[in-house]
């Protein structure tokens, strides 16, 4: 990660300024306790020598060697407070000052030594001459300012080195601060890089979604294109191009669903054959684009009558056209045949080379039945061509029902 770094960083002054901290408090605490073990001490000192001098003071006056009976036992407890201040100043600047106090009390037990043995023996004049000495009381006044020195220059001390822990605890408190400003930092950073990549993520994905739609719309739109050129070119491929009518392929589809329809049902169907009339010699005489024109006038007539839902009107081939009239039965298929030739008729196309009528006619072959599945629908249909095929020999311009 680009920031993990300042993070190691800062974590690692962290650490660092809490173990100072640490070792701060612990050095305070220590040299406070050393401090007031030797302040203690001291003070102790001074006691236990003006209790040692103040025994041979009263020994010397009151002539009683029983006066400095404790001597001895003072001044072990005076060499073990010395001892104990030694080692505690070891480490400290004011260890100097203790050595020469140490050296001063020595100078002062060798004095009084020299006069408990002229007490021990009963010379009082020369202990006591021992005791008034100049170098004796310079050598006492000596100690107790050493020891006033020394006391001082521990206050000094101890306030020196509560200084210097503060200066630490200071620098680790900064160093703190500017850890957790480095974190701080690092955070803010880090949550505005995240709200950045969080916003770019957003866009991206606003940006894709946009991207979607439009490909799903452009998809949606190519399948409804797709759809409908399906449906033209379904359409087309059903459709005969010069009529406008079903084509043969269509008729073929419709007129199988419709024979199994009527099967399922048990329902009757009815097939209607057409021809138009000596249309070879309309051909001949009008020209095959006159023809084109008749087909599709005789095209329309049919389409016309045949309105009603499940009827189909097609281009059989040619000529010719069939159609298709579900539920009807041979009575009803014959009254609409008749409509429909009486159509075409009504529609009055010259025709002057037909031997049937004046204009334009048809004949039809009609054949009705209830269909059974194991029947075959080729069969009705061969009835209404033969039908058909009776009507145009017996003169045109008729409807025969198949026998």
């Amino acid at each position: 990660m680009r920031y993990l770094g300042s993070i190691y960083v800062a974590v690692a002054v962290l650490v660092l300024t809490f173990a100072l901290g640490m070792y701060a408090d612990v050095r305070s605490e220590d040299m406070h306790v050393r401090h007031l073990g030797i302040s203690t001490r001291l003070e102790r000192i001074v006691r236990l020598e003006q209790e040692l001098t103040s025994l041979l003071g009263s020994a010397v006056l009151e002539q009683k060697l029983m006066r400095v009976s404790r001597y001895d036992a003072v001044d072990e407890q005076l060499t073990a407070t010395v001892g104990a201040v030694a080692e505690l100043s070891r480490a400290l600047r004011l260890s100097g000052d203790i050595s020469v106090l140490l050296e001063l009390q020595q100078g002062l037990r060798a004095t009084e030594a020299r006069s408990l043995r002229y007490m021990r023996v009963g010379n009082w004049r020369r202990a006591r001459d021992v005791l008034i000495e100049d170098d004796y009381v310079l050598a006492k006044k000596i100690y107790e300012i050493t020891t006033e020195s020394v006391i001082s220059a521990l206050s000094e001390e101890l306030t020196q080195r509560d200084r210097e822990v503060q200066r630490l605890r200071q620098i680790t408190y900064a160093l703190r601060v500017a850890a957790l400003g480095l974190l701080l930092w690092v955070g803010w950073r880090f949550a505005r890089r995240l709200r950045d990549d969080m916003a770019e993520q957003a866009r991206l994905q606003q940006e894709i979604r946009s991207t979607n739609e439009g490909l799903e719309a452009t998809v949606r739109e190519r399948t409804l294109e797709l759809e409908r050129s399906n449906r033209q070119l379904a359409a087309l491929s059903s459709t005969d191009a010069l009529t406008g009518l079903a084509n043969r392929r269509r008729f073929d589809e419709a007129w199988a669903e419709e024979w199994q329809r009527a099967a399922r049902q048990s329902a009757s169907l009815a097939l209607l054959l057409i021809d138009v009339d000596h249309f070879k010699a309309y051909n001949d005489h009008y020209g095959h684009q006159a023809g084109d024109e008749c087909l599709r006038r005789v095209a329309a007539v049919l389409a016309g009558v045949a309105r009603r839902a499940g009827e189909l009107v097609a281009r059989y081939g040619g000529e010719e056209f069939v159609v298709v009239l579900p539920g009807a039965d041979a009575t009803t298929a014959r009254e609409f045949a008749e409509r429909l030739r009486m159509a075409v008729e009504a529609e009055a196309m010259p025709h002057a080379h037909s031997p049937a009528a004046p204009v334009v006619t048809i004949s039809m072959g009609v054949a009705a039945g209830q269909p059974r599945h194991e029947a075959d629908a080729e069969a009705l249909l061969k009835e209404a061509d033969v039908a058909l095929y009776l009507a145009k020999r017996q003169g045109r311009n008729q409807v025969l029902l198949a026998a």
